[in-house]
């Protein structure tokens, strides 16, 4: 090989390489990347965003804490804690875990826990122990833990969903000894439960569209003003009376003497009244040849038998259901014993403010001097609406707003006695 074919190969050689090193020098000049402080990816949840303008917009929206838990079903939120419990444990004098136990963690002072070792972020939070785990803060941090206590070490992402998060607090309710009392409804859920009441003698329909309600007071706030009963069932003196016209009042009630019982002295002994056989009165119709007309008309009373089948007519399987949300306060069967409210054992036909062992507030044992029986009227106005019903009771519960479904909780506690044996009823 001479010299020349020699320096074309070396030259080819030198060529190839000038190529590719400007045009890896080039290359990073064109598509730099920047080098991260620290290896690898972080990963952000979703959920996080909401604290933003929007997750804020969103929250503003959910209904009150203490309104939701009014009807929160604290055994779902046993199926709730299943997310929590990898980090935490529920029971009394359980270990810490990642998390601190939550036992009695309701109304415990924030960062409290002996022998955990809070963020400083938590530490801060807490003002000192100052500030509780109450309802509205757990609520707030439950929601979205990062955006509630900013530099918080709990990676849990929150609980969007309102109800699901109450239905949590319920159950966190309950791990304690003496769970804490629910919070009292806002004013403007409690409003709708009492019925609307009009002048005396203004009838107005009830819920199956047939059945009818006659107001017995002008003035709505009187506990013994007339109730929508569930199931569509009408106060007690429109069975004595048979919702009758006004122009056959007078004559059916001359006519209408079975049982001993004027009209008048129906108004005064409505149990007595409602409980007069139908059959006295028609018996009666042929006797008093002026009235027979106007009660016909009238509808008689013979709508006062079926009444008395449907007092307590609800279905007790749907009641036992419905019947959880009071569970957290009251408790019925074999062994009941008080709690923050008292037995329910035999409560149909029992005496207003006379379970043995429990203190009564003063208003509810006033109450019972002039309205003596836990009636199926009677609980269903205090279902309805607690505080509209005895003002000053210290029951919280802000009442059940479904006519049907206070009609099926009646109907479940009236399976059980005095003994907590349920009588299939």
């Amino acid at each position: 090989m001479n010299s020349f074919e020699f320096n074309k190969i070396a030259g080819a050689v030198l060529a190839t390489i000038f190529v590719l090193f400007g045009g890896s020098i080039l290359a990073e000049g064109l598509f730099h990347s920047v080098v991260p402080e620290t290896p690898g990816y972080e990963i952000v949840v979703a959920e996080a965003d909401s604290d933003g303008a929007e997750g804020g917009a969103a929250e503003a929206e959910d209904p009150p804490i203490a309104a939701l838990l009014q009807t929160a079903d604290a055994e779902a939120g046993a199926g709730q804690f299943k997310k929590c419990a990898a980090c935490h444990s529920a029971e009394k004098g359980g270990p810490n875990k990642v998390g601190p136990v939550l036992w009695d963690v309701v109304n415990r002072p924030v960062a409290s826990v002996a022998g955990f070792a809070y963020s400083a972020a938590m530490t801060e939070f807490s003002q000192g122990g100052s500030v509780n785990w109450d309802y509205e803060h757990l609520n707030g941090f439950l929601t979205n833990p990062k955006g509630y206590v900013p530099g918080t070490s709990m990676g849990f992402a929150g609980i969007k969903d309102p109800e699901a998060r109450a239905e949590l607090i319920a159950y966190l309710r309950t791990l304690s000894d003496s769970p804490a009392p629910l919070p009292q409804a806002p004013a403007e859920d409690a409003a709708p439960a009492a019925p609307e009441v009009t002048a005396p003698g203004t009838v107005v329909e009830s819920g199956e569209g047939t059945d009818q309600v006659q107001a017995q007071a002008p003035a709505t706030t009187d506990p013994d003003a007339a109730q929508a009963l569930p199931g569509g069932e009408a106060a007690p003196t429109q069975a004595a009376e048979g919702e009758a016209p006004a122009p056959a009042a007078a004559p059916q009630a001359e006519a209408a003497p079975a049982g001993g019982e004027t009209a008048a002295n129906a108004d005064a002994q409505p149990d007595a009244a409602a409980a007069t056989p139908a059959p006295a009165a028609e018996q009666q119709a042929p006797a008093e040849a002026p009235a027979a007309a106007p009660q016909s008309d009238a509808a008689t009373p013979a709508a006062a038998a079926p009444e008395q089948t449907a007092a307590v007519a609800g279905d007790p399987a749907a009641g036992e259901k419905a019947f959880r949300k009071c569970a957290a306060c009251h408790a019925v069967g074999e062994g009941a014993k008080n709690k923050l409210g008292p037995e329910l054992n035999g409560i149909v036909g029992e005496k207003i403010a006379a379970v043995e062992g429990y203190n009564f507030s003063s208003a509810l044992t006033e109450y019972a001097a002039s309205h003596p029986t836990w009636t199926v009227e009677e609980l269903t106005a205090w279902l309805i609406d607690p505080k509209g019903t005895v003002p000053g009771t210290k029951m919280s519960f802000a009442g059940i707003k479904k006519p049907e479904e206070v009609a099926n909780i009646i109907a479940y506690l009236a399976t059980f006695d005095e003994t907590g044996a349920q009588t299939g009823n």
